[in-house]
């Protein structure tokens, strides 16, 4: 599951207040799919190991008794959710989505949420951009849910659980420590889920200039995506009696003329 509020903002100035923050780079959205695999080679690498290693095996053994893959089984849904320059992170976000179709067409595989972000973690690598990346999703070769989290400077590191990024989630640092689960057994549920999210966030869109408009919130697995838009209860304008809305201009100093 993955948030972000939608506030851009060039130095102290909003540029956009609806943003879309989280950019999806691999999905199956052009009705690509990816043949099945022709080889064990991934399921041999030595980077899988246990049940990791399981996982790849029933995947070959079912992409064998399945000829053409017309259902999406086969592919991994990530994005990355970017912070930092607009113009850098849209166009790290459009090469490596271009890449990973290419590459798709070409060899008829799809690629890995794990390969997504060492794709990212180049882009990084250099002093030429200003960016830092969450990149997450769901793997089709290990069947499961991954978060890395990109820094500045190309650094990646694999999250067990959650990552926060951006000028916002230095406020919610604690609040997401403190009330994220500690064991398996009281993991949330889905509707749970998006409910911590929404207050983190929205938390973050309080105290932070930098962040506010709306919360977009990603459901991701292995069927897709489903989205989710919030609008906090604090960006509501007031209301009367009458129902209607009073928050008008007149709080601010009048416009200056000369």
């Amino acid at each position: 599951m993955v948030g972000a509020d939608s506030r851009t903002s060039v130095s102290g100035y909003v540029s956009n207040r609806v943003a879309t923050k989280i950019s999806f780079i691999l999905e199956n959205d052009f009705g690509l799919y990816a043949l099945p695999p022709s080889s064990n080679m991934q399921m041999n690498s030595i980077f899988l190991k246990g049940e990791a290693r399981d996982n790849m095996k029933e995947y070959d053994d079912k992409a064998i008794q399945k000829e053409n893959n017309i259902d999406g089984e086969y592919s991994s849904t990530c994005c990355i959710c970017r912070s930092g320059s607009a113009a850098d992170t849209q166009y790290i976000a459009d090469a490596v989505r271009h890449q990973l179709r290419r590459r798709m067409v070409l060899h008829s595989r799809s690629s890995s949420v794990s390969e997504a972000a060492h794709l990212l973690k180049n882009y990084l690598n250099n002093d030429k951009v200003s960016a830092s990346l969450i990149c997450a999703g769901y793997d089709h070769i290990l069947g499961e849910g991954l978060i890395y989290s990109i820094d500045l400077g190309g650094t990646m590191m694999m999250q067990k659980g959650w990552a926060c990024n951006g000028s916002g989630s230095t406020y919610i640092l604690g609040i997401i420590d403190d009330l994220y689960p500690k064991t398996e057994d009281s993991f949330w549920d889905e509707e749970e889920a998006v409910n911590f999210v929404k207050k983190a966030i929205g938390l973050a869109m309080e105290r932070d200039g930098s962040s506010g408009g709306v919360i977009r919130i990603f459901v991701i697995n292995r069927d897709g995506k489903k989205g989710i838009v919030h609008v906090p209860e604090f960006n509501h304008a007031p209301k009367d009696q009458n129902n209607e809305n009073t928050g008008t201009l007149s709080k601010f100093a009048p416009p200056s003329r000369r």
